[in-house]
């Protein structure tokens, strides 16, 4: 008995030994854990500022679009009444001419 009683010793030493060394890798994990949360939070934190600094950017690029948009459409009606303008004064010229022609040719007949 006193040989069962010394393995029954050894044994529990052991496993408190083993409880002892799982005690200390666990906190040795939480430490880690929690360096890592606080790098992640800090990396987060740094993309929310970039993020942030991208979303006024885009924004003020959408007011520049915007601008452009409405240049643009305003090019467009500008077109729109100077090709009308030089139509009309293309017909004012053509009838212009057909006029001078006729006084022209009316005295050679």
């Amino acid at each position: 008995m006193p040989g069962k009683l010394d393995e029954i010793s050894r044994a529990i030493g052991s496993l408190e030994t083993s409880v002892r060394e799982l005690q200390r890798q666990i906190a040795e994990n939480r430490e880690l854990q929690l360096r890592r949360h606080e790098d992640n939070s800090a990396a987060f934190r740094d993309l929310a500022a970039k993020i942030d600094l991208h979303a006024a950017s885009v924004e003020m690029i959408r007011l520049a679009v915007a601008a452009l948009e409405l240049s643009r459409s305003k090019l467009a009606a500008l077109a729109t009444v100077g090709f009308t303008v030089a139509i009309v004064a293309g017909w004012f010229v053509e009838a212009f001419f057909k006029w001078v022609f006729e006084r022209v040719f009316s005295h050679f007949q």
